[in-house]
């Protein structure tokens, strides 16, 4: 527990450490691309919504729009990247940008990208094999690329003790071989394991990347258990001691932050931090997702737009978002 208590003060640390960098990059300068793009020939995009910071500096580091981070008084729950008009001249409003760039969700945006009522998008994960089944059923090709690295971690209510959990452990809770904290070094009271709605890109990650084939509890008995949204397992684990979910890393540290109470666990004894996942000592790495379909002109903005987050210009914002690009 020493142990545990020790690597959870040093994981504290880092999360602030973040959250004080991701603050001091509230404003961006004039135009920094070096990309000359006009906002009536920009593409239409569409994003997760855990990657709608990344989306979203991105477009307004090329657009050359002053840009601030501040608190989502929709949701009330994450902090956004939002436009910083304040005494400067746009030639297009904050209604403008919304309509060009979407947040559909992970599957609203893949659907969207199939369908051609997107034009490009960055996605909290690959394409899913339901959603590459919709694309081949309409003769659509879909060209996805990894562009920034993230991670699935688990929450928990601050009240519960457990600050670690094995990779195994993690698997028997959701496979409910496992049903009591006690039987991991808690209290002695059943667990509640909190899912996400199949196709969600949380819900994807959980299948493929944690349970590795195993069958996890699906809520077909208990339909309380599943949220329909990212802010969902927040809202959960702050009304239940007892419960535990997952949710995306960036989205975590970089849009919640101090406005939901939650504890991120560390699994492995390795707690989760931009250097856990750099070295990939943290066992749940993912990526997330830049995608196109491939018969996109070349000369299109959107396929511009696709090859420059592929830049050294590019990966310099994604890192800015406070995501970690990948390099080359």
């Amino acid at each position: 527990m020493q142990t545990a208590m020790k690597l959870y003060g040093l994981f504290g640390i880092a999360c602030l450490s973040a959250a004080l960098t991701i603050s001091s990059c509230a404003k961006s300068e004039r135009r920094t691309s070096g990309w000359d793009v006009k906002f009536e020939d920009w593409p239409l995009t569409d994003c997760s919504t855990s990657t709608r910071p990344v989306r979203d500096l991105v477009a307004y580091k090329v657009l050359g729009v002053p840009y601030k981070w501040e608190e989502d008084w929709l949701s009330g729950t994450t902090y956004i990247i939002k436009p910083d008009f304040n005494g400067t001249k746009s030639s297009f409003s904050y209604k403008d940008y919304l309509e060009k760039n979407l947040c559909s969700g992970t599957h609203g945006a893949y659907e969207n990208l199939i369908e051609s009522k997107t034009d490009m998008i960055i996605a909290s994960r690959d394409i899913s094999r339901n959603e590459l089944k919709s694309a081949n059923d309409v003769g659509i090709k879909i060209i996805t690329k990894p562009v920034a690295i993230d991670a699935l971690v688990f929450i928990v209510n601050p009240k519960n003790p457990v600050r670690n959990l094995s990779s195994d452990q993690v698997r028997k809770i959701y496979t409910g071989e496992i049903t009591n904290w006690k039987e991991v070094g808690g209290v002695d009271h059943t667990i509640t394991p909190y899912i996400r709605d199949t196709d969600s890109g949380s819900q994807e990650k959980m299948e493929t990347l944690v349970m590795a084939g195993l069958t996890m509890i699906d809520g077909t008995y208990m339909p309380e258990i599943i949220g329909s949204q990212m802010a969902s397992p927040y809202l959960q684990i702050e009304m239940d001691e007892y419960g535990i979910g997952y949710t995306p890393f960036f989205y975590c540290t970089a849009m919640v932050r101090d406005l939901m109470k939650v504890n991120m666990l560390s699994i492995d004894s390795v707690v989760p931090s931009k250097e856990s996942l750099k070295n990939n000592t943290y066992p749940f790495v993912s990526s997330i997702y830049a995608a196109i379909r491939e018969t996109e002109s070349q000369e299109s903005i959107a396929h511009k737009l696709f090859q420059f987050i592929f830049t050294k210009s590019g990966a310099d914002m994604i890192d800015e978002s406070g995501y970690i690009a990948i390099k080359d």
